[in-house]
């Protein structure tokens, strides 16, 4: 019901593409992204201690290494730079205390999964998240497996499809490619987009936003 409102909303502050085929419109980390396209879903993971998995007896799927949230109420649209690349570090120098593991050993076996929205590259998530992601594992960043869902699946906003994603990349050994990806976006560098099959992953970093740069990060 509030889809016509958050659409036309999407769609007059030029966060939304008119695209009308998706192979044109879903472009997430591509030179020609100009809009993302309004999804739906749902998920669900369940959280709890180690001991009450043993208890249970079952083996979980996951251990969660590293959380970090936050806002900075920077821009209506925009995301800051800086605050997203200062909770990257918040994230990852988290796990590194608590489990003395360094960073250049994470990023050896590890997958991003973006929340890149493949909106114009003016303010939008790409360079953000990437700029973010570099200033955590700095030339490291370059060998992260970068994988995204929005482009099979729409902004599905508050659902967090890509949590469950990224446990299922632990599981599974392999990541989706970046679809429609033809034009690599050559600002952001030279990055190590998913193609799809099989990888070997121990660790995998999740971001999510909003609006207001809100931001919730994990480590996998």
């Amino acid at each position: 019901g509030m889809m016509e409102w958050v659409g036309s909303g999407f769609l007059a502050n030029g966060a939304a593409t008119a695209a009308g085929v998706v192979e044109e419109a879903a472009l997430p980390f591509d030179r020609r992204r100009h809009g993302t396209i309004l999804g739906a879903g749902a998920a669900a993971l369940v959280l709890e201690t180690a001991e009450a998995a043993e208890a249970r007896g079952v083996v979980p799927l996951a251990d969660l290494l590293s959380t970090w949230h936050a806002n900075s109420a920077f821009h209506a649209t925009r995301l800051d730079v800086e605050h997203v690349s200062s909770c990257f570090e918040r994230l990852v120098s988290g796990a590194e205390r608590r489990f003395e593991t360094p960073r250049v050993d994470i990023a050896a076996r590890a997958a991003f999964v973006s929340h890149e929205t493949f909106t114009p590259a003016r303010g939008g998530s790409a360079a953000a998240e990437i700029a973010g992601l570099r200033h955590a594992f700095g030339e490291d960043a370059d060998r992260i497996v970068i994988a995204n869902l929005k482009g099979y699946t729409g902004h599905a906003m508050g659902a967090g499809l890509e949590d469950v994603l990224a446990v299922e990349m632990l599981v599974r050994g392999a990541a989706p490619p970046v679809p429609n990806l033809t034009e690599p976006d050559a600002t952001l560098g030279d990055l190590n987009y998913a193609r799809g099959g099989s990888y070997d992953l121990d660790y995998v970093v999740r971001l999510a936003a909003g609006m207001c740069s809100q931001l919730a990060l994990g480590l996998w």
